[in-house]
């Protein structure tokens, strides 16, 4: 799988500390991006599915893979998931993609749909800048989509297709303690608390620093 990097621990890439890797490439380049260097699908490293899982495994924590755009690799994203899941079947797995569910359904592609069965959580659509807001702490904007990937599986297709896939509620604002010592919140929240210590800018969902 080509990757851009591997974040140890993170708390702002969907609830808890996570693992993160950060796939290189995407196709879909949305506009106001914060992540355009990986777009080149030429650039950051190729790795083995297997050390990679190996890697993540042996980190102890819950895992979420994010853009780039994981979907542009969907047979190494599916050998990734697969490790993962065979070295411990409990391991949660947050996948972020900026195309739809019924995009990656209606590819027919055999790879995207068993990558699909073992993640647990889904986040998707593309990042939509007038859409941003301030207060979400595990999306880029509010059209993006948090699916329970198993209990939208388990449903009859008939109606997933009428109702849309099972969603997830991650709009109310935490506030996170970090093994640190810190305290992470969205900006409005954490404003509330300005006055107990400094305030300062952290990494927000899905983004690298170069």
């Amino acid at each position: 799988m080509r990757i851009a990097s591997i974040t140890d621990e993170s708390y702002v890439d969907g609830p808890g500390k996570r693992v993160v890797v950060h796939a290189q490439g995407c196709s879909l380049h949305c506009a106001g991006c914060q992540n355009p260097h990986l777009w080149d699908a030429d650039a950051g490293s190729e790795v083995s599915e297997l050390a990679l899982a190996n890697d993540l495994h042996e980190s102890g924590l819950p895992v979420t893979i994010t853009g780039g755009e994981p979907f542009d690799q969907p047979a190494a994203l599916h050998r990734v998931l697969e490790y993962v899941k065979g070295l411990d079947m409990w391991r949660s797995i947050i996948v972020y993609t900026g195309y739809t569910w019924e995009q990656l359904i209606a590819t027919g592609d055999p790879d995207v749909y068993h990558a699909l069965t073992l993640i647990d959580v889904l986040v998707d659509g593309r990042y939509v800048r007038a859409l941003d807001a301030p207060d979400m702490q595990y999306r880029g904007s509010s059209n993006q989509r948090v699916i329970d990937v198993w209990a939208t599986l388990s449903q009859p297709a008939g109606i997933t297709f009428s109702r849309g896939p099972v969603t997830l509620d991650w709009d109310t604002p935490e506030l996170v303690l970090t093994d640190e010592g810190d305290l992470l919140a969205a900006t409005p929240l954490a404003c509330a608390f300005g006055e107990v210590g400094e305030l300062d800018d952290t990494r927000r969902c899905g983004e690298t620093r170069v």
